[in-house]
């Protein structure tokens, strides 16, 4: 693995599968901006994070000692094949994500194109033509109720 690896653009959460315990970030192609790539970032085997929902550039690297020392006494669960890695978006904005791999790719896949990291996962498409599902009535009550 080739860390610190930086990505010089912007980048926005894509999604969070919970149940595969992945998260994908994405920067979009902007062939305005002079972005002709959509570059993909995923991190496997995620167990715990903390990060931002876009970044305007990002670097990820390895812990230093101290650092590394200070996640895993957060997180005191047993890390087997996790390891940390620090999000650097700027000057003490740092994040982090402990997962056991980080793989990033570029592709000229076209815009609203789901995957290429993950295709074989369904990912929800957003469809501003669709109509929203019903608002759930709210239920007011004292808790417990007697």
């Amino acid at each position: 693995m080739d860390l610190p690896v930086s990505f010089e653009r912007p980048l926005r959460l894509f999604t969070y599968i919970i149940g595969h315990s992945q998260v994908l970030f994405r920067g979009e192609r902007d062939t305005d901006a002079g972005l002709h790539t959509t570059l993909e970032i995923l991190f496997t085997d995620v167990g715990a994070l903390s990060i931002r929902d876009h970044y305007q550039s990002l670097t990820i690297r390895l812990p230093s000692g101290p650092e590394e020392e200070r996640l895993r006494a957060a997180d005191p669960r047993p890390w087997h094949d996790w390891r940390a890695f620090v999000l650097e978006a700027g000057p003490g904005s740092d994040g982090h994500v402990i997962a056991g791999g980080v793989f990033w790719a570029e592709s000229s896949a076209p815009v609203g194109y789901s995957s290429f990291l993950i295709p074989g996962y369904d990912l929800p498409q957003f469809s501003p033509d669709r109509p929203l599902p019903a608002e759930p009535t709210t239920i007011y009550s004292t808790y417990p109720q007697r």
